[in-house]
């Protein structure tokens, strides 16, 4: 590549290059400012995610690629990315009034969320495997610190250790599979590793078995899902939100796209190992939160649980089914506002520098706080799958594609294990609206109300409208299929 063409390429990631800057901006402006800067670098995060989310936009119709192919700028990352931006601008907003509360640093915060979701927009765009790893890099390593953001509690910090060192297992382990590919191809770029794609050597198989071991990983999949609960747990609740929307969606993004322009030949071995994962994930996952006494924790489970729900659809894309691959992709983009409201409700209930966790923290929810009681509701009745929420269109699309796919047992499965999730989601109701003790409650806050307001609002919308978005979902997939079956 000459000078021309970095040039160009460089314009071209416009949004990933308008997080960086708009990150290092914060940091100079924050050491500068000091605590003084508050509302400025609030502000500036926000300009730079909308520059970010403005520049995206103009991704969806097209297929441009940059650095030589190394990066793909098509429909399929400007979908995710804009499930990454709705993550970031959650978690910015609702952790205005935590950062103002625990006088931490700010600019460093929303900086590292800035960095993280620019490594998770990279990720998305891989089409070979060192863009692959740097942006898995940039996007943990800013997580790793997020984790253990609250300096005066050592669960917090522990979060931090635990997700760093089990995290850097995954990324050698990650690292290992793609030099055995490498070796085994001669290349780092997917669609060439397909077309040398050889299932005779096991240099091949190893290499994509443990590219695959490093993305279960980050999924939170069983059996690499015991770091989930702890890190969850003790990550600040805003961090929370932002992880189990983010990191889960950017994992499923390169799983997919990976699976479909690199390991396409290799889907009739490795498919009824993921069939298993994905049914003792939802297993593990619903029945360890039933036993919580701890909401963020049972949210923890719950999000295990989610990941074997859109495994399903990963599964059914078994031979390159679009619709299969569509609903795990619409899946992720549902999942991303009901759970960031679900938590968005816990940071709100937060005060004084500690945290809503206990279901007994909720009690008395509605009689003191209706309207974010009812938000409450209208989470939970998402992640149940009730309808008219986006969660059940999400569900019967995952499922739906199952039974097309003939993988019926895998359907019913989930169905089963959606039906034994109601019970602890429609819990966490029973203290906020039946409960007559009441627990202290915050004071009003501005900017997590109006996020709540239109989370609230686009759960149900998109669940009385889905079209739109779901067609959206069609064409990402079909873009991804696409290149898997050679243009």
């Amino acid at each position: 590549m000459d000078l021309s063409d970095v040039l160009k390429s460089t314009l071209l990631i416009g949004p990933e290059i308008s997080l960086i800057v708009a990150g290092i901006v914060l940091i100079v402006l924050g050491s500068i400012l000091k605590k003084k800067a508050g509302i400025y670098v609030f502000v500036l995060a926000l300009i730079g995610l909308a520059v970010a989310f403005g520049l995206n936009i103009e991704r969806f119709g097209t297929a441009e690629t940059a650095f030589g192919g190394a990066l793909a700028l098509d429909q399929y990352a400007a979908y995710f990315n804009v499930i990454f931006l709705i993550g970031a601008l959650a978690a910015i907003v609702f952790s205005k009034d935590y950062l103002s509360a625990t006088d931490e640093f700010a600019a460093e915060f929303y900086a590292l969320i800035l960095f993280s979701t620019s490594g998770m927009m990279i990720l998305s765009s891989s089409k070979e495997f060192m863009s692959l790893f740097l942006g898995f890099e940039i996007m943990s390593i800013s997580v790793y610190v997020l984790s253990a953001f609250n300096r005066k509690s050592a669960r917090s910090t522990e979060a931090g250790i635990k997700y760093l060192i089990l995290g850097g297992f995954s990324s050698a382990i990650l690292l290992y599979g793609i030099a055995l590919l490498y070796g085994a191809s001669g290349s780092i770029y997917l669609d060439e590793i397909l077309k040398s794609f050889e299932l005779t050597n096991p240099l091949f198989v190893a290499g994509a078995a443990l590219v695959l071991i490093g993305f279960i990983f980050k999924i939170g999949a069983f059996p690499l899902h015991q770091w989930v609960p702890d890190v969850y747990e003790g990550a600040p609740m805003s961090v929370t939100a932002f992880m189990s929307v983010g990191v889960k969606a950017a994992a499923f993004a390169i799983l997919l796209r990976v699976i479909f322009e690199s390991f396409y030949p290799i889907q009739v071995s490795f498919m009824p190992l993921l069939w298993v994962i994905a049914v003792f994930t939802i297993i593990v996952g619903n029945v360890a939160a039933i036993a919580q006494s701890s909401v963020k924790r049972m949210l923890a489970y719950s999000s295990i649980a989610h990941a074997g729900y859109a495994l399903i659809g990963v599964v059914a894309a078994y031979g390159g089914q679009v619709l299969a691959v569509s609903s795990v992709i619409y899946y992720l983009f549902a999942y991303t506002f009901m759970n960031l409201g679900a938590f968005g409700v816990l940071t709100y209930l937060s005060r004084d520098g500690k945290e809503c966790e206990t279901f007994d923290d909720l009690s008395g929810l509605w009689s003191k706080r209706p309207f974010v009681a009812l938000s409450l509701g209208i989470f939970m009745f998402s992640l149940a799958g009730i309808p008219p929420t986006i969660g059940f269109f999400a569900k019967y699309r995952v499922f739906l594609s199952a039974v097309q796919a003939e993988f019926y047992w895998l359907a019913v499965i989930g169905i089963v294990g959606s039906v034994i999730s109601a019970y602890y989601y429609l819990r966490v109701l029973v203290y906020a609206f039946m409960r007559t003790e009441i627990s202290p409650f915050p004071s009003f806050k501005v900017a997590s109300s109006i996020a709540l307001i239109v989370l609230s609002i686009a759960t149900v919308a998109l669940g009385i409208f889905p079209f739109d978005s779901w067609d959206l979902a069609l064409k990402a997939a079909g873009t991804v299929l696409t290149a898997a079956r050679g243009g």
